[in-house]
C-alpha cells in the first residue's frame, strides 16, 4: 500500500478494522437470541406417518383419475367469503423502544450538600445512597461512579451507563469500551492511570433511553464535584448527552466537533474537545476516523498543557 506508515498501522488498529459486532439488548428484535425464538417458533413439526397411510398413499397414485377421492367445491369444511381472496396490506412502522416516564424525582438537598465538599470515597458513597430519581434508582442493579486515578489529568464524559456498565459497575465496556481502550492505547494513554472516565448519570435509564432533563440535574452535583477533585487538563465529551450537559448548547455532535471548547472548572477554563460516542462508532464506522481526530487533538493541547 502506497500510504501506509507506523502512523497508519495505529490508525487502524485504533479504529478496530475487521469484523464489527453491535451489542444488542436480548429484547432487540435484531439480537440472535430474538432471531433464534422466531425460528423455533416458525418451526412445524410433523408426525412421521404410520406404514399404512404410506401404502396408503403409494396405491393412491397409480389409481385411475376417475377412482380418486375429490371433494366437491361445495362441501369444503370452511367456508370463505370473497372478502378473504383479497391481498392483504400492512403497514410497516419503526421499531421503537419503549420510554418509560422520568417519573418523579426527589432531592435529598441534605445528600447534595455534603456531595459539594466531599472527597472522592465519600462522593462514591453519596452517590450509591442516592434516591432521587426514582425511575432510575428502582430499576438499577448498581450505580457507575466512574474509573479514576490520580495521575489521571484527562477526562472523559459519557452519557449515561448502558446494560453492561450496570452489571459491572464500570463506565465503558463491553464493545464500546473495547473500541475507546483501542483509541486511547494507540495514542500512549492508559485507562484510569492517565484518563479518568466518568458520566453524566450514574444509573442505568430504563430501556437505554435517554436522560431526561430533569435526571440530568438531578446528578450535575456529583459530576461537578468529580470534575473538582479530578481538576483536569483537558476534557472529552463522549456523545450528544454530555456534550449538551456541558455546554449548554442543542448543537449536534458534528457540529460541535473539529474545535475547541472550554468547561470552567475550580474557576479555570478547561479545553474541551466533543467526539462521537463509542457506540455510535460501531454502528457508523465510517465515522471512526472523525473520533481519531478529535482524539489527537486532545492530546495535542493535553501535550500543550502538561
Amino acid at each position: 500500500m502506497a500510504g501506509y506508515s507506523k502512523e497508519t498501522a495505529r490508525l487502524w488498529m485504533a479504529m478496530d478494522i475487521g469484523p464489527l459486532w453491535i451489542g444488542r439488548d436480548e429484547d432487540d428484535p435484531l439480537s440472535p437470541q430474538s432471531i433464534a425464538k422466531d425460528s423455533t417458533a416458525k418451526e412445524i413439526t410433523t408426525a412421521p406417518k404410520s406404514v399404512a397411510e404410506q401404502n396408503s398413499t403409494h396405491s393412491d397414485a397409480f389409481k385411475p383419475a376417475s377412482t380418486v377421492n375429490k371433494t366437491p367445491p361445495h362441501e369444503h369444511s370452511v367456508l370463505t367469503s370473497p372478502e378473504s381472496h383479497k391481498p392483504k396490506t400492512y403497514e410497516l412502522k419503526p421499531i421503537r423502544r419503549s420510554s418509560a416516564e422520568p417519573g418523579i424525582v426527589e432531592v435529598d438537598s441534605e445528600l447534595l450538600t455534603r456531595a459539594q465538599n466531599a472527597d472522592w470515597k465519600t462522593l462514591q458513597t453519596l452517590v450509591s445512597q442516592c434516591t432521587a430519581c426514582k425511575a432510575l434508582s428502582q430499576s438499577r442493579l448498581s450505580t457507575v461512579f466512574g474509573t479514576a486515578e490520580k495521575t489521571a489529568k484527562m477526562v472523559i464524559v459519557g452519557e449515561a451507563p448502558g446494560r453492561d456498565e450496570d452489571l459491572q459497575g464500570k463506565p465503558f465496556v463491553g464493545k464500546s469500551g473495547e473500541l475507546l481502550e483501542n483509541i486511547l492505547r494507540s495514542l500512549g494513554l492508559r485507562r484510569g492511570a492517565d484518563v479518568a472516565i466518568i458520566n453524566v448519570l450514574k444509573c442505568r435509564p430504563p430501556n437505554n433511553r435517554d436522560p431526561h432533563d430533569n435526571e440530568i440535574a438531578a446528578c450535575a452535583t456529583f459530576l461537578t464535584r468529580q470534575l473538582e477533585l479530578l481538576d483536569p487538563k483537558v476534557i472529552v465529551l463522549s456523545g450528544r448527552i454530555a456534550s449538551h450537559a456541558l455546554l449548554k448548547t442543542e448543537m449536534s455532535t458534528g457540529r460541535l466537533r473539529g474545535q475547541t471548547h472550554h468547561i470552567e472548572v475550580n474557576g479555570k477554563p478547561i479545553p474541551t474537545v466533543v467526539t462521537y460516542h463509542p457506540s455510535y462508532l460501531l454502528r457508523s464506522p465510517t465515522e471512526k476516523i472523525c473520533a481519531w481526530r478529535d482524539f489527537n487533538l486532545a492530546k495535542k493541547l493535553l501535550l500543550e498543557l502538561s
